[in-house]
């Protein structure tokens, strides 16, 4: 899914990235995830700057950093238990082959979160190649034109 990004034009990237960050501003309005009125309210204006087009920087990055970061701890809050699961195989002669996940189970609130998250974490990954494509259009533009 990530490559995607990378191929697809940047004007659909960019309606991608105000759509999604449309979406998500609603998000938080509806869950209760933040600590006080004020993280909430500097935290919506970042996700609603993003879906106007105001803001589409680098420091847009460092601003959602922190909301994921602050997510991922209530996250922990949210777990009831942790639980493995193997996936692979078992091989006569070899023993165990695969790998072993560790999942959460979460609360009602967390399995919400935990969907607020990946949204964010995608919404981020959108973020960053397009700030890269455009700085990189930019340098080549000004390379030519010299």
């Amino acid at each position: 899914m990530f490559k995607t990004y990378i191929q697809m034009p940047l004007e659909d990237l960019c309606a991608q990235i105000f759509h999604a960050a449309r979406q998500i501003a609603d998000g938080p309005r509806t869950y209760d995830v933040f600590v006080n009125a004020s993280e909430r309210s500097k935290n919506l204006r970042v996700l609603e700057m993003l879906a106007d087009g105001r803001s589409f920087d680098i420091s847009v990055i460092a601003d959602l950093d922190l909301l994921v970061r602050h997510l991922r701890s209530e996250l922990d809050s949210e777990t009831t238990a942790t639980y493995q699961v193997f996936h692979g195989r078992n091989d006569p002669d070899l023993g165990a082959l695969g790998t072993v996940e560790t999942r959460r189970e979460l609360t009602e609130r967390g399995q919400r979160l935990s969907c607020l998250l990946r949204d964010l974490c995608r919404l981020r990954h959108m973020v960053e190649v397009a700030d890269a494509r455009i700085n990189a259009e930019r340098l080549v533009n000004r390379r030519l034109q010299v």
